[in-house]
């Protein structure tokens, strides 16, 4: 069975902050992240475990993300179900006076369709390379707020 593990990051000259707030506020996901991934909010909790999101890639199958962590305004630890199992985890750290962010996926696939998919296609260096669009968004929205307040 395939598995698929990916580490992305970013360093971005934003305060942890503002970054933080950015990440672990679910409901503006879909302002940063590509259009290609629709983005569905599930359930919201007050500090963020239990929270739920929907993803859907355009033209592929829905996944499910809940938050099952959170330390001290560093790392966001979300649980992945449906088409995949696993976990993802959106840490910041400090690099040169900037902060790194970085997001790291351990999943395993669960869709047959999607195994099968994977023994031909590179599933992984997909899922990376959205990944560093995700990243790219959330370099140019926090250029936004910052420039135009939030």
């Amino acid at each position: 069975m395939k598995n698929i593990h990916t580490i992305n990051s970013k360093v971005l000259p934003h305060a942890r902050t503002r970054i933080w707030e950015v990440i672990t506020d679910l409901s503006r996901y879909s302002a940063w992240w590509p259009s290609s991934l629709k983005i569905k909010i599930l359930h919201l909790s007050e500090g963020l475990i239990g929270s739920r999101i929907e993803i859907r890639p355009y033209g592929g199958q829905a996944f499910y993300c809940e938050v099952t962590g959170v330390d001290d305004s560093t790392e966001l630890t979300m649980t992945y179900t449906g088409i995949y199992t696993g976990t993802g985890r959106w840490t910041i750290s400090e690099v040169k006076a900037q902060r790194c962010v970085t997001y790291e996926i351990e999943l395993k696939i669960e869709s047959p369709m999607v195994r099968m998919l994977s023994f031909v296609l590179p599933v992984a260096s997909i899922h990376s390379h959205l990944m560093e669009k995700v990243l790219s968004g959330l370099g140019r929205y926090l250029e936004e707020i910052d420039k135009h307040g939030s």
